[in-house]
């Protein structure tokens, strides 16, 4: 009796140590304490009932798109942002892809690309508002961040009809950077203009004074230089220096992705949903204190963002 008793004894004092020490673990334990939110992000979903071309597959980029959703679904996210071309061309591309970012229990929030204005000209007013981003550009609070959506669509060749003040405009600057030899002097890039530019700055200072961290997200990635950046990325980076809320700017269009730290901002682009080789591609960034962890689903890398 005596035996069943020490036994009992020792088998009650090793399980309370256990739970005394899983206890303790789970103190030390800052990242999962410590995490704010979570929010999804995805880039150049770029779908059209189209063959596919090398390796940008458009058919399956709906049901790559489907698993993301489904991913993101079984998180508890504050949002997701898409990070622009969610079509490759035609108008009536967006029906399907939207019909599945639909699906999403986190808010979406659209951030404006190229392709997404490969469409008739009559079309190209509407895609802001079929896109639920009617300006272009805004921004929006969580905890002491801020999120702020840019268009560098302000400033380019096929957002606007041919022949188009705009157009004209567009046409001027991408003939200038071409003129001095630029490796991002392609149509298919643009820029953020001076009444955007103004307004961002209003948001920047505002943060800078109630001390947030700034998150911007953007189609066109600023670093690194691989010709993908953005027509201004020059004034754009000269600019953002001058912000201490800015951490990172977060983009698509390079569908390889990429980083680069410049200072104390992080430059982050995202693979291209489009040219996944595996199930799909997208992320789920999770937002502490003093970093934001990208935690990457098929074909997209993971990465540490500390700030």
């Amino acid at each position: 009796m005596r035996v069943f008793k020490s036994i009992f004894a020792l088998i009650f004092f090793y399980t309370t140590f256990q739970i005394a020490f899983s206890q303790e673990a789970s103190q030390s334990l800052p990242d999962k304490v410590k995490k704010i939110f979570s929010f999804g992000v995805v880039a150049d979903i770029q779908y059209a009932d189209a063959e596919k071309a090398g390796n940008r597959d458009y058919r399956n980029s709906l049901q790559k798109l489907d698993t993301c959703i489904s991913i993101f679904n079984k998180h508890e996210l504050s949002f997701m942002v898409s990070l622009g071309d969610m079509i490759d061309k035609d108008y009536i591309s967006y029906d399907k892809p939207l019909k599945i970012l639909g699906k999403s229990n986190a808010p979406v929030y659209n951030v404006i690309g190229n392709h997404d204005f490969s469409v008739e000209d009559k079309f190209k007013r509407k895609v802001r508002k079929r896109l639920a981003n009617r300006k272009g550009y805004f921004a929006f609070k969580l905890d002491d961040f801020i999120f702020i959506i840019l268009d560098g669509t302000d400033l380019s060749t096929f957002a606007h009809k041919e022949g188009s003040k705009q157009h004209k405009k567009a046409m001027a600057e991408y003939e200038e950077i071409k003129k001095n030899g630029f490796n991002n002097a392609y149509t298919w890039n643009g820029g953020i203009g001076d009444k955007q530019l103004e307004w961002l700055d209003k948001q920047l200072e505002l943060a800078d004074e109630e001390h947030q961290k700034a998150i911007l997200f953007c189609h066109w990635p600023l670093l690194p230089e691989s010709g993908a950046q953005l027509w201004n990325n020059t004034e754009m980076l000269s600019f953002l220096k001058s912000h201490k809320s800015v951490i990172a700017w977060i983009a698509g269009h390079h569908h390889e992705g990429g980083y680069e730290k410049s200072g104390k901002i992080h430059h982050l682009t995202l693979k291209g949903m489009v040219e996944a080789k595996s199930e799909t591609s997208c992320g789920i960034m999770e937002v502490y204190p003093d970093k934001i962890l990208l935690i990457g689903y098929g074909d997209q890398n993971d990465r540490i963002l500390e700030f």
